[in-house]
């Protein structure tokens, strides 16, 4: 009998002791002093879960650390544009693959503004003869619309803040150009290779104009403008300065 009682006794022990033993392994699964073999499942466990992945720390312990749940925006498409969404919740538009001829650039995209035309966007295209800028655009990228081989007409709206390199590079049928207000730097080959460029508009805020931005602009002679930067320039490079503010007064060119 009093062997029974022993053994019962034994058995109730080890029972208990295992009891203990599973009570600390739920209390402390969201601890730092689990088991590794509990640390490494839990931490898997909430990997598939969403909630962290296993890494191993500097002492070596396995901890989670939270996934990286950010993603670049993917391109997307609208008509013959693809765009992609920016940080400030606003539109780049990063190529085009449409064939009209005369193009409105969107001023809006899924109810977001479009800010950039970027780098190469419309590049090489051979249909369009007359693009439109959106009203809010703020930047023109490198080479945006470089070979453009069809192109006659560029209307840039006012918001263009800057404007790339050879962003209007190749473009063999435009004649004129008239470069927004909120410019103050004409880039290094803008209009490189524009033979049939005739005339361009320098407003006030333009203090500066890389020296090959017009190389190979072979027609060009007329430069417009108001201030005496665009003066000095047009007289710099032999070309015929027309004051604008003279041509408001008076009613007529003045040449």
């Amino acid at each position: 009998m009093n062997g029974n009682r022993k053994r019962f006794r034994n058995a109730g022990i080890l029972l208990a002791a295992v009891c203990v033993v599973i009570g600390i392994a739920v209390v402390k699964q969201d601890g730092k002093e689990l088991p590794e073999e509990i640390s490494v499942s839990v931490a898997e466990e909430r990997e598939q879960a969403g909630e962290g992945r296993a890494v191993e720390d500097s002492t070596g312990d396995t901890v989670t650390d939270a996934l990286d749940t950010e993603s670049p925006e993917s391109e997307k498409q609208c008509g013959g544009y693809r765009y992609k969404i920016l940080a400030d919740d606003t539109v780049e538009v990063i190529a085009y693959e449409g064939s009209e001829t005369t193009l409105f650039i969107p001023a809006y995209m899924e109810d977001r503004a479009v800010t950039v035309i970027g780098p190469e966007a419309f590049k090489g295209n051979k249909t369009a003869e007359r693009i439109y800028l959106p009203q809010g655009a703020l930047k023109i990228g490198e080479e945006a619309f470089a070979g453009c081989s069809a192109l006659r007409d560029i209307y840039i709206t006012e918001t263009v803040e800057s404007i790339g390199k050879r962003a209007m590079a190749d473009c063999p049928l435009i004649e004129e150009i008239v470069f927004p207000e909120a410019v103050s730097r004409i880039e290094a080959m803008t209009c490189q290779g524009d033979t049939g460029l005739q005339q361009i508009t320098i407003q006030p805020a333009v203090s500066e104009i890389a020296d090959d931005a017009f190389t190979g602009c072979d027609a060009l002679r007329l430069v417009y403008g108001e201030s005496e930067f665009a003066q000095s320039y047009a007289q710099e490079n032999d070309f015929v300065y027309v004051d604008m503010e003279r041509v408001r007064e008076e009613g007529n060119l003045v040449w």
